[in-house]
């Protein structure tokens, strides 16, 4: 019998959008599937779309659970999810965005060949569902759980999405069948990365990523990348991710650091894009604290040998000349990152 997989869906003010995603999911070549919308306190017809697609759908095709919570977020949205989810294999999506039919049959065949994690490519497009010109490279990976596995996603792949992947129950649920890996509810940014590392902690296996665009991310003005938080909240929501690394507890391994530091000076490059000399400088504390983090892990970022030459330049310059920086931010900021 096929295995069952578990989709979970977090919905909040998704009328719009989100019956073109159960479609998506519907029209699966994989069919034992299990769709889990947590509808996330939305005050539009979210809900009722879901429900009336259900109608059409059922029972002829895959069933539907629909369930409303208070509104808390995307990760609280998913970790509900987790405890109704019954299936062999636990994936998720995001209600705005849509799946290639042949992505879950194709992850569910590399989770048969023994991989305790496998994903595929993550293919960016407009709002209309239309993908963009450029496109990330694709080529396929298999690496060993955690050490390998970690180091290349925490660094050598940094565009790593929770939609892309597909889990082992076994390894998300602990002895009594309850979910004993969450993503974490409390912070702004990075709930998908802290979640994927931690799994990836858990596993002896492999990790097999395919060289397959199976996921459309749909971005749109209300889509949770754009939104703007403070350094101390970027450095917080990183937290879990830098202590996986340390519960490594191997000095060489340093790939959630460069992962850090690399993220604190994007994120200061953009801080300047959208701000003014007024806003953002020297003399304000927010500038003072993204210069106090971009040192904690600067040298090992300098010294590494799998960072590229342009990398090291622009952190160079940073460190260095931040007035020359903030020129390179708002003349070429937008191409270094």
């Amino acid at each position: 019998m096929e295995e069952l997989v578990s989709i979970i869906i977090p919905a909040y003010q998704e009328e719009k959008r989100i019956e073109r995603c159960l479609q998506s999911i519907t029209a699966s070549s994989y069919r034992n599937i299990e769709l889990i919308v947590v509808n996330d306190g939305s005050t539009d017809n979210t809900e009722k779309v879901v429900r009336d697609f259900k109608k059409k759908s059922e029972p002829k095709h895959i069933p539907i659970n629909i369930v409303t919570i208070s509104n808390g977020g995307a990760a609280r949205a998913r970790n509900y999810g987790l405890h109704l989810a019954k299936g062999d294999y636990i994936g998720f999506a995001d209600a705005d965005d849509m799946v290639h039919p042949s992505m879950i049959e194709k992850l569910v065949d590399s989770m048969r060949r023994g991989n305790d994690l496998s994903g595929c490519g993550l293919l960016f497009c407009n709002e209309d569902g239309k993908p963009k010109v450029r496109q990330s490279n694709l080529r396929s990976q298999k690496k060993q759980c955690p050490r390998q596995a970690l180091s290349m996603v925490m660094w050598d792949q940094t565009q790593m999405s929770l939609c892309t992947m597909l889990f082992r129950r076994t390894l998300i649920m602990d002895a009594d069948g309850k979910p004993g890996l969450l993503c974490p509810e409390n912070t702004v940014a990075f709930e998908d990365f802290s979640f994927i590392c931690e799994y990836i902690s858990r596993c002896n296996g492999f990790m097999e990523i395919l060289p397959f665009y199976g996921y459309f991310y749909c971005k749109h003005e209300e889509s949770l990348t754009g939104k703007k938080y403070s350094v101390e909240k970027l450095c917080y929501a990183l937290q879990p991710i830098l202590a996986v690394g340390e519960r490594i507890g191997d000095t060489d391994f340093v790939a959630h650091k460069l992962q850090y530091a690399f993220l604190i000076m994007e994120f200061w490059y953009k801080e300047v894009l959208r701000s003014s000399r007024y806003e953002f400088s020297p003399e304000c504390e927010s500038w003072r604290i993204y210069m106090r983090e971009l040192e904690r892990y600067a040298d090992i970022y300098m010294n590494a040998s799998n960072v590229a030459l342009y990398k090291k330049m622009a952190m160079w310059i940073v460190r260095k000349h931040p007035e020359a920086g903030r020129f390179l931010a708002k003349t070429a900021g937008r191409f270094v990152f």
